[in-house]
């Protein structure tokens, strides 16, 4: 049930939001790299917008892909990149169709069960007969519905319809009752389920961008004092190419389990997305710098990773961006605040580098 708690989550009346466009800056050097440029960023932008549940890293690999491209690419470089691109937008699409197919069974499971229950009270007590009937040609209707919105809209009305036969025959039929009691219970704490596990990140269990953006407008609503950090560990493009992504799932699963852990419950750490994190820090701009600095020395440093078969050590760092919350911008002027602070480390960082070099 997963897959459509989140469809009918996604086609909630909030608006989409921006995309992040950092990973895709120009190229210095031939302008006439813009073109794809502006190409790879709308294919990964739109993907998400597409299917807004399918937490398929499309825009990440995308990113990665770009950055790839050197300012002076030769035709084979050129050539690998458009390769590379056709491969993940061809996972994308099976990736896709399969979630769409496996929302199209759940609702129709979903359907299924109330209108069973229906139809088992309707032969069982003649006096509710014709009510009951009309109401499960009703609900296996739904099945026929393409807008997710006006389906759950629908089903949330039958449901209604149907607890409100149940009270009317609770004297009546005490059996048949306690049967469709039991059958709508499992239908809401399936729903329930699918709700929870539709904000976590299913590679490091933690909250998701979904479940970040909620908690800022739960923020925002509240007025309470908080402030954001953003977390992007450097040059973990590096460890995927010389480890292998299994090796980088792992690093990101350890990583996640290490920054809850120097948490409160009362704050929500999120993976925003790839190397990317998210915590909500309840306080001022003080606290927040006293769990950064927490991070720092907790939660960077060496990590043991399985690659080739054989266990090896990484350093991980990443540069922070902390801000407390102004009382007057909104969720994404916040971000895009917090995003600033954390390429200005980043900015600083390559400048130490060079100087080094």
């Amino acid at each position: 049930m997963i897959s459509l708690r989140k469809h009918l989550d996604d086609y909630w009346k909030s608006p989409v939001p921006e995309p992040d466009v950092s990973d895709f800056s120009p190229l210095p050097g031939d302008p006439s790299l813009e073109a794809l440029r502006t190409a790879l960023f709308a294919f990964g932008h739109c993907g998400q917008r597409a299917v807004p549940g399918l937490d398929s890293g499309l825009e990440t690999r995308l990113a990665e892909i770009y950055r790839g491209i050197t300012p002076s690419p030769t035709p084979d470089r050129l050539r690998d990149a458009s390769s590379q691109v056709q491969s993940e937008l061809d996972q994308w699409a099976e990736r896709a169709l399969q979630q769409h197919n496996q929302n199209e069974r759940e609702i129709r499971e979903i359907v299924g069960v109330v209108a069973r229950a229906a139809e088992t009270i309707s032969r069982k007590d003649e006096k509710y007969s014709r009510e009951f009937h009309e109401l499960t040609g009703q609900v296996r209707s739904l099945a026929d519905l393409k807008d997710v919105a006006v389906l759950r809209r629908s089903i949330l009305d039958s449901a209604t319809l149907l607890k409100s036969c149940v009270e009317k025959m609770a004297e009546e039929g005490k059996a048949a009752v306690v049967q469709l009691t039991a059958e709508v219970a499992e239908y809401r704490s399936r729903l329930e389920a699918s709700e929870r596990a539709a904000a976590i990140d299913s590679l490091t269990q933690l909250g998701n961008r979904r479940a970040f953006e909620r908690a800022i407008e739960k923020k925002l609503a509240s007025r309470d004092v908080f402030s954001l950090i953003l977390i992007d560990l450097n040059e973990f493009k590096q460890i995927n190419d010389r480890h292998g992504h299994l090796a980088g799932d792992e690093l990101l699963r350890q990583f996640g389990s290490e920054l809850r852990a120097q948490f409160s419950a009362a704050d929500i750490v999120s993976r925003w997305g790839g190397d990317e994190f998210s915590v909500i820090v309840d306080g001022d701009l003080h606290a927040a710098n006293d769990r950064a600095r927490r991070i720092e020395k907790w939660v960077l440093g060496e990590y043991k990773l399985a690659s080739g078969g054989q266990q090896t050590k990484v350093t991980v760092s990443a540069c922070l961006g902390v801000v407390e919350w102004n009382q007057r911008e909104t969720g994404a002027e916040l971000l895009a605040r917090a995003d600033r602070h954390l390429y200005s480390c980043k900015a600083a960082r390559h400048s130490t580098r060079q100087i080094r070099r």
